[in-house]
């Protein structure tokens, strides 16, 4: 009887400790937009190393995808609830999209517990209903990278940014011609990423418009529409750059890494981009001299020159639909992100600007990302990427017309129609 009970003590003794070492290790599955982004991807891959090493008890798995299939794969997992514990979001319409199906946890107590280390000013993308739904990370600014030894090439002045000074629209096109003569590819860009033509537009509208002007339209105000000038005028000018041949040839079909290339072998003068790609400049192409310039004004145009597209670009978000533990450990995780450790090595690894207020080592950012900071905190305006501020329906109309538009496969005016009865459904 003695040996019986010894028996069956010893079994549920067993049969605990299992229980206790499958619960006692947690699993977390991390998606992010990094693929080839060889600096983010060094410095996720030494933080996921040196957090496990102090937390044995959590183990990762992080996918890193492109932007388009992140957001693809990302509303399919949610759809067939089967989540990512933690993925990377870029805020605004999107993110908003999700927090109202109830797919995002809230992190409230986690981004108070950081007091002012995040600034106010940079949680109204992930912050709806007075709750906070994701950690943002980094900021950006889109801007005209340029290759000045592509510049004194073909005889083209650089204007500069420290003394004020904006190309106009004529000044753009003359430089443009210049390059061709020289068989310099003026802009590199990616058309199979819509996301990249998307830039020149908004930059446009913004020109032509002003700040309000989108986002005045997309909510309907009064005595605004898409299918008025600066819309239609914003085509237009993207129809006469792909006729005149700005763009590299084929850039429809080429992606993401293949405009970098073009920029980072040195065949391409002009690359509108966002400061996440500096990182992966400085490793690929260590002695190109690099500038930064302004878009262009345009004729009879209400923008200020010193507005700028940009916004909190890097959000990290927790999945709702988790168990408890996971979402403890997520939560512990994205402490750990936030971290003064962690962020001193994102910011000395990759280099991108980061949304923090911590004492960061001096001249730690590259000098050029120090230029773009400048110009961010001079900035008259700046506006979010319109796929990301926009609720997702509005998002995917618009990309998809950017891709009719450089194509010519729609006139400006088409496309402007087009915007407008998307968003008239939203109301």
């Amino acid at each position: 009887m003695k040996k019986t009970m010894l028996i069956f003590t010893l079994a549920i003794v067993t049969l605990i400790t299992l229980v206790f070492s499958a619960s006692a290790s947690v699993n977390l599955e991390w998606w992010t937009a990094d693929a080839g982004e060889q600096s983010i991807i060094t410095w996720m891959d030494n933080t996921l190393k040196q957090f496990m090493a102090e937390n044995s008890d959590i183990k990762f798995e992080r996918t890193d995808m492109q932007d388009e299939d992140l957001k693809i794969g990302l509303k399919s997992a949610m759809a067939a609830g089967i989540p990512p514990t933690i993925w990377m979001s870029w805020g605004g319409g999107i993110l908003k999209s999700y927090v109202e199906e109830g797919q995002v946890a809230d992190i409230t107590d986690l981004i108070k517990s950081k007091g002012e280390v995040i600034p106010q000013s940079v949680l109204s993308s992930s912050t709806f209903n007075g709750k906070h739904y994701g950690l943002p990370y980094t900021s950006w600014s889109g801007h005209i990278y340029i290759n000045k030894e592509l510049f004194r090439k073909a005889g083209v002045q650089i204007p500069d940014i420290t003394k004020n000074e904006t190309w106009t629209w004529e000044e753009l096109i003359a430089a443009i011609n210049k390059f061709k003569k020289h068989n310099i590819i003026p802009f590199t860009v990616g058309g199979k990423e819509k996301w990249e033509l998307s830039f020149y537009y908004m930059y446009l509208v913004d020109r032509y418009g002003g700040s309000d002007c989108f986002s005045n339209t997309l909510d309907r105000k009064k005595g605004y529409s898409f299918n008025n000038a600066p819309f239609v005028k914003a085509g237009k000018r993207i129809q006469e750059l792909v006729k005149i041949g700005a763009f590299q040839k084929g850039f429809l079909g080429a992606g993401y890494l293949d405009a970098q290339r073009y920029f980072f072998n040195g065949r391409a003068a002009m690359y509108l981009m966002g400061t996440w790609f500096v990182g992966d400049l400085r490793k690929q192409a260590p002695n190109m001299d690099v500038g930064i310039i302004r878009f262009p004004t345009v004729p009879d145009g209400k923008g200020n020159p010193t507005n700028l597209l940009g916004a909190p670009q890097t959000v990290f978000c927790i999945s709702e639909a988790i168990g408890a533990q996971e979402k403890i450990a997520a939560k512990k995780f994205l402490n750990y992100l936030s971290s003064e450790k962690v962020v001193k090595d994102f910011v000395t690894t990759v280099g991108d600007v980061v949304v923090f207020k911590m004492d960061l080592p001096e001249n730690c950012y590259d000098p050029l990302i120090r230029q773009v900071i400048k110009e961010m905190e001079d900035a008259n305006y700046m506006q979010m990427a319109w796929d990301q501020y926009s609720p997702p329906q509005f998002a995917s109309v618009h990309l998809d017309n950017m891709a009719y538009l450089f194509s010519g496969r729609k006139s400006a005016e088409e496309v402007a129609k087009n915007h407008e009865n998307e968003a008239v459904k939203l109301k």
